[in-house]
């Protein structure tokens, strides 16, 4: 493994030449050309040759020589020393990350080796970050083969991407949290460990839309687990709060008018233009609820009542009637015996902009709805 790791770096060095200083600075090269006025990035200190600092521009070869010889005290602490000085590495250094990976894995007896890749993970910017990028490799095979192959490495992974855990956040966030938060959503096997073992990584910096979040406690239920522990909690018991449009079946208006002998037949066939977010019947909330923490159903027959919770672009399913992202997790499941039932939920709903009717029979009279929350 040695011989072919000696092999990989001077092949990748030969293929890498390292630019003059008169090329690097040559329009057309490549280099960003700063632009009259522009101010200097204050995040990296400028060289005398090609903009980099000169540790920066042997950085990669300094690598390169501690992989291909873990054991020698000399090239680590070159690289070491070189690493420290630079403090934004190029993209050739960052790329080395899984090469330092490979050499030094996680129980592996080259310490040395992996606390120069955990440096470089924290220095090297998001979309270029090799622990994010590792992560992101890890995460892709354990939902394709069904199982996590390591764990700790891939937690390890996450916790050391440092400018790149936001990147690595949102990818667990679109493969994993948002199936899971969707009345219809696959969820894998696999999903449950991965999310129980990552978003104690993820919720709580941030790097996880807290309305996302909150879906996914309330979809899964008891599946949820510790889950609900890093979900937003709810600010009060909330108060009746009218939708400012409906629309899908006839007299919509009859089950938000908060008279319990009106109602609305759900059975008329008249529904919204899209089944998945409107349902029998969509009441619009305009703007949409900050918070929803419980509500209220009277109705003759079984259905069911989804929230149509809006989340940043990439995090939900895209609505393209309104523009909009969204989950659709199931906010109450009524049996519909003809009195008042009432769906409290374990962690508010965020950013709801709807409440749509599902029946769950042929036929269904809807008497009155009421959603409790804040705006």
């Amino acid at each position: 493994m040695v011989v072919a790791l000696i092999v990989f770096g001077r092949m990748w060095w030969a293929t890498h030449p390292p630019k003059p200083p008169e090329e690097a600075q040559a329009p057309g090269s490549g280099a960003k050309i700063p632009q009259a006025g522009a101010p200097a990035s204050p995040s990296l200190p400028q060289g005398p040759s090609n903009g980099l600092l000169p540790a920066c521009n042997t950085l990669d070869r300094a690598l390169l020589g501690a992989v291909a010889s873990p054991e020698e005290a000399p090239p680590l602490a070159e690289a070491q020393k070189q690493l420290t000085q630079c403090p934004e590495p190029p993209v050739r250094a960052c790329e080395l990350g899984h090469a330092l990976d490979a050499r030094a894995p996680l129980s592996g007896p080259y310490p040395g080796l992996r606390g120069l890749l955990e440096t470089l993970c924290t220095q090297c910017p998001g979309p270029r970050n090799p622990c994010a990028s590792l992560f992101s490799r890890g995460l892709q095979g354990a939902l394709v083969s069904g199982n996590v192959a390591s764990p700790e490495a891939l937690r390890w992974n996450l916790e050391h991407a440092g400018p790149g855990t936001g990147l690595a956040c949102a990818e667990l966030g679109r493969f994993v949290f948002l199936p899971a938060a969707l009345t219809q959503g696959a969820v894998l096997p696999v999903h449950p460990s991965l999310r129980d073992t990552l978003a104690p990584l993820c919720v709580p910096g941030g790097h996880l839309p807290p309305a996302l979040v909150s879906a996914v406690v309330i979809q899964q239920g008891a599946q949820a687990g510790a889950l609900a522990g890093l979900a937003t909690q709810a600010t009060g018991p909330g108060t009746p709060q009218a939708p400012a449009k409906l629309q899908g079946a006839e007299a919509a208006s009859h089950a938000f008018d908060g008279k319990e002998r009106s109602g609305v037949d759900l059975g008329n066939g008249v529904f919204g233009k899209s089944w998945e977010t409107d349902g029998a019947l969509r009441a619009q909330f305009e703007p949409p609820l900050t918070q929803l923490v419980s509500v209220r159903v009277r109705a003759q027959g079984p259905g069911a009542l989804r929230a149509i919770v809006r989340t940043p672009a990439e995090a939900g399913l895209k609505d393209p009637e309104r523009g909009t992202w969204f989950v659709n997790p199931t906010a109450c499941t009524f049996k519909g015996t003809g009195k008042w039932e009432t769906c409290a939920l374990k962690v508010p709903l965020l950013d709801v902009e709807a409440l749509s009717v599902f029946p769950g029979a042929e036929r269904i009279s809807l008497y009155e709805v009421e959603a409790h929350g804040t705006r």
